[in-house]
């Protein structure tokens, strides 16, 4: 077997609500990879808005043409020779998020050559993960805030993510917070800056809120400071969360052994594929910190999540419907859980 083409595509979708933007005009752009071998048999991956057309023109021109006889089911080796080509001095950025979605599209092909869906490759841990809903977005008023956020926990996910940070003011976003927490009762309620805050900043939100029961304040300071979360961490009560953007290992170590974050969030959408979120899996095991998923793409995530034994509850983002309609299989979620596909492979497909 051995790997005839790479074609990657850049979709720019429009949101079915207009306050699903609100990550701005390309929250919704992905790339979708396609990994074609010499009989004809392919694998699918995916990776985020972020320099979408770069990361395009990497994976068409100088991988595809470097990758080409590789033999797809040794993706070690391919990855290992294509970092050596375009990225030997280990930057992040376009590659990772190239390597990303190949890394996915060649575990796909892996998958469906082995007749087995990935997650039972990775180890098989579990047949379904629990799943939270992001369901407080910005644009939405505080009665459209408390309405979805109880709309998702009455359709069955385990607790509510709402956005703060994102425009108003630290008062206003703990009055929606506050509003949230006495609507939903004690279901559990998650926070998520976006990279927003300073320290200052996060330390007052965070006491404003100490007694509304926060099951985590996600990504809560600005580029992710690894001495500044350790410094938050230490300083407020509330679990810490981040990495669902981060394309580097070593940052993940490197949080881990500053006891900078209490919970960790790698998506193999962004961080360089499945093989990549394996490696990060097995450092949060043996540092005894939990993961759980962010930044959307829960179907690339899952037969990780699934197969692993320290994978964690994963997110659905409400800010997505549009990317989701673009799937033409997924995997079902019922009782409150995501569950694995047992089609060889990943278990996604995407509509051409």
């Amino acid at each position: 077997m051995s790997i005839e083409r790479i074609e990657a595509i850049v979709e720019h979708i429009k949101p079915a609500r207009a306050s699903d933007a609100y990550a701005g005009g390309e929250s919704l752009t992905f790339l979708r990879c396609r990994v074609t071998t010499a009989d004809g048999m392919t694998g699918t991956g995916v990776t985020g808005r972020f320099l979408a057309d770069q990361v395009a023109q990497l994976l068409n021109g100088g991988i595809n043409a470097t990758a080409q006889g590789m033999d797809p089911l040794d993706i070690e080796a391919v990855t290992t020779q294509l970092a050596k080509k375009f990225n030997p001095r280990q930057s992040t950025g376009v590659f990772v998020s190239a390597m990303s979605a190949l890394d996915l599209a060649l575990w796909d092909i892996k998958g469906k050559a082995l007749n087995q869906p990935v997650a039972r490759l990775i180890g098989g841990a579990r047949t379904a993960v629990p799943a939270y809903a992001t369901a407080g977005l910005p644009a939405f008023s505080e009665p459209e805030l408390v309405s979805a956020c109880k709309a998702a926990l009455a359709a069955g996910f385990h607790g509510a993510k709402i956005l703060v940070g994102a425009g108003r003011s630290l008062d206003e976003d703990v009055q929606r917070i506050r509003a949230v927490r006495k609507a939903i009762g004690t279901a559990p309620l998650m926070l998520d800056a976006n990279c927003a805050f300073t320290v200052a900043e996060a330390k007052r939100l965070a006491t404003l809120v100490a007694d509304c029961d926060i099951a985590f304040f996600e990504e809560p300071l600005r580029g992710n400071d690894i001495p500044s979360l350790a410094e938050l961490r230490r300083a407020i009560s509330i679990p810490l969360a981040s990495g669902q953007m981060i394309q580097s290992v070593a940052w993940f170590r490197d949080v881990l052994a500053a006891g900078a974050l209490d919970i960790l969030q790698p998506n193999a959408a962004f961080c360089g594929g499945i093989s990549a979120m394996l490696r990060i899996l097995s450092l949060a095991e043996a540092h005894g910190i939990p993961v759980t998923g962010a930044g959307g793409f829960e179907a690339a995530n899952l037969p990780v999540m699934a197969g692993h034994a320290h994978g964690g509850m994963l997110e659905v983002h409400g800010a997505h419907i549009a990317l989701r309609a673009r799937f033409a299989t997924e995997p079902e979620f019922r009782d409150g859980k995501l569950q694995v596909p047992t089609t060889p492979g990943l278990g996604f497909s995407l509509k051409d």
